[in-house]
């Protein structure tokens, strides 16, 4: 019986085995969530108690601006649910599920119905809709204790909010209210698209098992709320360039928690974003940015050169399978 078990041991150890930090990475938007556009107002930072006490021997004077009340709400956020599946090379170089995701990269587009009152595009159509984009990095993005198991590998997995959070202003020109208790943000969101990037590369496009099928409307990164809107954007990618004179893209600000009034209270509730407080650095482009490598498979993982994710999205089912080029190192990770 103890050579029994002593045989059975590495086994047991293999299958327990993870990753401190991952070096593939999946993202996707968790469908299964994204019911709603749910977007909240917030108690403002202002409100808190003790703060009034910060600033009463300065003696400010109270900032007026047209139609907000004492108890008006400054802020808005949108909490978009997202999914990741990570995987890294164990003690052993062997791939294993990931403790951690070291940094990744989410940009958001956001697709709000333009007031009555919207103007015109440039071509003589009228534009229906306004896309606004944020970029958000997080960095240490904890995994679940218990990994995702499937097709004899095992991987890390996670779900959270990517958080937007919107400034009363922007609230106010979007919906083009400047004068009512509060501008109704939530009822212009027509839907929303998330991509995320690892390393510089695209994220694989992974799909589990148990993902609910794609639904009017929607792709593995988007999503559509109105059924009358879902019929004209179908499954198509409308935040991509060859879209774009479906919309305007407004000079408005939305923001990471790290750059609202809220940012020392993410810690209960997201991952840490870099920075933790206040806008990223801008980033210089160089001539390497605008070159084009070879496609990819959306359902793996790019290599290290420069390439852009194809149109297509991930099946239903991951890629199992684990080839190595001839020319490449035996470190080189199989595809989630």
């Amino acid at each position: 019986m103890g050579v029994v078990l002593l045989a059975a041991l590495p086994q047991v150890c293999a299958a327990n085995a993870w990753a401190t930090t991952a070096t593939q990475v999946a993202f996707s938007l968790d469908l299964a969530k994204a019911t709603s556009p749910n977007i909240v107002s917030l108690q403002g930072a202002e409100d808190l108690p003790g703060v009034e006490e910060l600033f009463k021997d300065a003696k400010m004077k109270q900032l007026q601006q047209s139609g907000v009340q004492n108890k008006a709400k400054l802020w808005f956020v949108l909490n978009i649910p997202v999914r990741v599946y990570a995987m890294g090379r164990d003690a052993t170089r062997t791939l294993a599920p990931a403790h951690y995701v070291r940094e990744m990269k989410v940009t958001v587009y956001l697709l709000f119905r333009k007031p009555s009152s919207g103007s015109s595009s440039s071509g003589g159509g009228a534009v229906k809709y306004n896309m606004v984009k944020k970029e958000i990095t997080y960095v240490d993005i904890p995994m679940d204790e218990t990994p995702l198991s499937g097709d004899g590998r095992e991987m890390g997995q996670a779900s959270f909010n990517v958080a937007v959070f919107i400034p009363r202003s922007t609230a106010c020109i979007l919906t083009d209210s400047f004068k009512a208790p509060e501008p109704q943000i939530r009822k212009a969101l027509v839907g929303y698209a998330v991509e995320a990037t690892f390393n510089g590369e695209p994220c694989s496009d992974f799909t589990s098992s148990n993902a609910p099928k794609l639904g009017p409307g929607e792709t593995r990164n988007s999503k559509i709320f109105e059924k009358a809107v879902q019929s004209q954007f179908s499954s198509k990618a409308w935040w991509k360039s060859r879209s774009r004179n479906n919309y305007d893209e407004p000079d408005v600000d939305v923001c990471s928690i790290a750059e609202s009034p809220y940012a020392p209270f993410y810690s209960r509730c997201y991952p840490r974003v870099k920075p933790a407080y206040g806008s990223a650095a801008a980033e210089v482009s160089s001539s390497a940015d605008s070159a084009m490598g070879s496609s990819t498979s959306p359902a793996s993982v790019p290599s290290s050169s420069t390439g852009r994710r194809s149109s297509g999205k991930g099946s239903s089912s991951p890629e199992t399978s684990d080839t190595t080029s001839s020319s490449s190192s035996a470190d080189y990770d199989s595809p989630l």
